[in-house]
């Protein structure tokens, strides 16, 4: 029999202590045999629609439902379900940065083609020739206009949920929660997450970074597992109750294949992605790279689970998250940047931001690149207008971005590449930009 790690929901009275919850989970292998609770994951508040609650007959005056974390053996896993007292089990799912490379420390270069059409003219597969620096990337986008008005992201503090950002590399860094004791916050034994952290204050130089070490795991196989993300986005959401940080969480990874776990990959209602949607409750901002399976030169990592419709899983091309896709400032789309509609909204991807590029390396790349520098403009945006929210920073990036691939919005680069100083101008007038239109060959005429 194969063990498979799982998120486990269960019900519990709305007084008892946590304690007892463990307790009574331990019990659950009278049930299912080979269960076992991973007790350093401690119960944590489920996150459902409220009707499903009346569906699952709980009443949430007296009862509420709980996540934990365990593994079970593949062919038991029908009979823990079975268990009164559990609501549902979850798989929990292995994560991974997104690189264009399949591997760390594989050779740069230009990515493979694939035998498809090119749904952009020219994309740029060659991710390891930078287009321009960082420099660059900040006068593009019209980052050094906003900082001349004053606005250098003081007081703004973005969270980058990755591998690590190593404190020495990125002074910034204020704070940090890692998956991994043995790997504490301020380190990052990969890379990954300190040229993420490097980009985000290459365009908002002010700001204050957590490392929050999603792909940190303690456990063998993957950088990470998805109940490691549950616990990071719970620290993030109990820190931003106490003094309203962090105000933005950029997320340069995800799941590369369907396969991996199709109950995260395309079920809304899966815990973490219920976590995200409370963070965002919450009043952070929430930033997803889209992933790099676009279907012209996807990373090999992608196997078969490649371009328009099958690139984006989870909670990276949620309708409420910000979804980034990547090109480079001179205009092309980068060909392996995934491509919609994603499993959870057709109009994904939103927008693209700059990859390719001389930053942190050589040539900073992927849509993990990309999604940093957007979350640093939204940085930018933030400082300017303190109450932006989701909804309002997705709509003024949305309105200002510079097509690229197609008038109105694509399934490739969303409604183009955003300009930060354009956005800038909006968020500070009275009246944010209303919500954009779709018009084009990829999707019907729709106001969102």
């Amino acid at each position: 029999m194969s063990p498979k790690r799982v998120i486990v929901e269960v019900k519990k009275p709305t007084r008892e202590p946590p304690a007892e919850t463990m307790l009574k989970a331990s019990r659950l292998p009278l049930r299912a045999a080979s269960f076992i609770l991973d007790e350093r994951f401690e119960p944590m508040p489920a996150r459902r629609p409220v009707h499903h609650y009346a569906l699952l007959r709980m009443d949430l005056r007296e009862e509420e439902s709980v996540l934990l974390r365990g593994e079970v053996d593949s062919e038991e896993e029908a009979a823990l379900r079975e268990d009164p007292d559990v609501v549902a089990v979850w798989s929990d799912a292995p994560i991974a940065p997104f690189r264009p490379m399949e591997e760390r420390g594989g050779s740069l270069g230009r990515l493979t083609l694939s035998h498809v059409s090119a749904p952009c003219e020219d994309p740029d597969c060659d991710y390891a020739t930078p287009k321009g620096t960082l420099a660059d990337v900040v006068a593009y986008l019209g980052c050094d206009k906003i900082w001349d008005e004053g606005f250098r992201g003081e007081g703004i503090v973005i969270g980058i949920c990755d591998t690590g950002v190593r404190r020495e590399d990125v002074p910034a860094v204020v704070d940090g929660w890692t998956a991994n004791p043995a790997v504490p916050w301020g380190t990052d034994p990969d890379g990954h997450g300190t040229m993420c952290a490097h980009d985000a204050v290459g365009v908002c130089p002010e700001a204050g970074i957590l490392d929050i070490g999603v792909l940190k795991s303690a456990h063998p196989g993957f950088p990470g597992l998805i109940s490691d993300a549950i616990m990071a986005y719970e620290w993030a959401i109990q820190r931003h109750r106490e003094d309203d940080t962090p105000h933005i969480l950029s997320n340069s990874w995800g799941m590369y294949q369907n396969e991996w776990a199709p109950d995260y990959a395309m079920d809304p209602h899966h815990p973490f992605t219920q976590k995200v949607l409370q963070a965002i409750d919450e009043g952070i901002i929430v930033c997803f790279a889209a992933g790099n399976c676009g279907a012209h030169c996807p990373s090999e990592r992608c196997g078969d689970d490649v371009g328009h419709g099958r690139s984006i899983w989870g909670a990276n091309g949620h309708e409420q998250v910000i979804t980034v896709g990547a090109a480079n400032i001179h205009g092309q789309w980068a060909g392996y940047s995934s491509q919609g509609p994603a499993a959870l909204h057709e109009y994904k991807p939103d927008f693209c931001a700059p990859s390719h590029f001389t930053g942190y390396t050589h040539s900073d790349a992927g849509s993990s690149a990309a999604c940093p520098i957007c979350a640093g403009v939204i940085g930018l945006l933030k400082q300017a207008r303190p109450r932006l929210t989701q909804e309002q920073a997705h709509r003024v990036l949305a309105r200002t971005a510079l097509n690229l691939c197609a008038p109105g919005w694509d399934y490739q680069t969303g409604y183009g590449m955003i300009q930060a100083y354009a956005a800038f101008q909006a968020v500070r007038r009275k009246r944010l930009p209303s919500r954009p239109r779709r018009r084009g060959g990829s999707g019907p005429f729709l106001i969102r």
